[in-house]
């Protein structure tokens, strides 16, 4: 906390110094208007303050956008983590062809058709 206190007080020194060495009134010609003696320091940083603005209504709802799909995949992938857990099936230990069918081991028998 004290920290944040130390770096309100650093900005506002900083603000405060700006403010004087921009003390000066300007001109400010926008399209067909006029504005005579604006302060320079105000004009800077209703500038800087403008740019946030239209930097964050472009950018929010597009991170919105992001967060929810976000969220979306989370939910998928816990439900598929799920439905595995919910299928995963021992395996067995039987020696099985590509078809499905069971092979037998014939090694032990007599009747050997190769055997003779």
């Amino acid at each position: 906390m004290q920290v944040v206190i130390i770096l309100l007080l650093i900005l506002a020194v900083l603000l405060v110094i700006f403010t004087l060495q921009n003390a000066m009134d300007i001109t400010l010609n926008v399209f067909f208007w006029e504005i005579k003696d604006a302060p320079l320091v105000l004009v800077l940083i209703s500038c800087i303050f403008l740019g946030y603005l239209i930097a964050a209504f472009y950018f929010y709802p597009r991170l919105w956008k992001v967060k929810r799909e976000n969220k979306q995949m989370l939910k998928f992938n816990a439900e598929l983590k799920e439905l595995h857990e919910m299928n995963e099936t021992p395996k067995s230990e039987e020696v099985t062809d590509p078809e499905g069918i069971e092979l037998d081991d014939d090694d032990d028998a007599d009747d050997n058709f190769f055997r003779d």
